[in-house]
């Protein structure tokens, strides 16, 4: 779905997730998980301020800047409550393993206070800063 240069972008850096509450944008550091489909997950501590607002409105963006490219992705995060029960527990499981730091805030994969979020992605804008020639790229999904 992703070029290599964007997938591989998604894998190593952190990101910054922007939601609206009550008309106020709010930004936050998110490490996102990217499984071998290229889908793109993000997890959360239960009862947060975050998916609080998520459930008002899910329309959310992820954005970053890698060295001198900056990449943004525009979207809604679909629930694990609107979630396959099979989907849920192996991508858990894949989160769980695949980023190290989560073993920090929750005891297993199964913890109830972890939350996933699936981003369904609707637009990427990727710019690089380091050639002026080259205005941002936009890709409907």
């Amino acid at each position: 779905m992703f070029s290599p240069q964007i997938t591989a972008i998604l894998k190593r850096q952190l990101f910054f997730l922007g939601t609206i509450c009550e008309g106020t944008p709010r930004v936050r550091p998110m490490r996102p998980f990217v499984d071998a489909e290229d889908n793109i997950w993000l997890i959360s501590y239960k009862g947060t301020e975050k998916n609080k607002e998520i459930e008002l409105n899910n329309k959310v963006e992820l954005c970053t800047v890698d060295n001198n490219d900056v990449l943004r992705l525009q979207g809604f995060l679909l629930q694990e409550k609107d979630m396959r029960l099979e989907e849920i527990k192996d991508v858990r499981q894949q989160i769980f393993e695949g980023l190290p730091h989560n073993k920090d805030f929750f005891k297993d994969a199964a913890d109830s206070n972890m939350v996933i979020y699936k981003l369904i992605v609707s637009n990427v804008i990727f710019r690089s800063l380091g050639n002026a020639d080259i205005s941002e790229l936009h890709f409907k999904l």
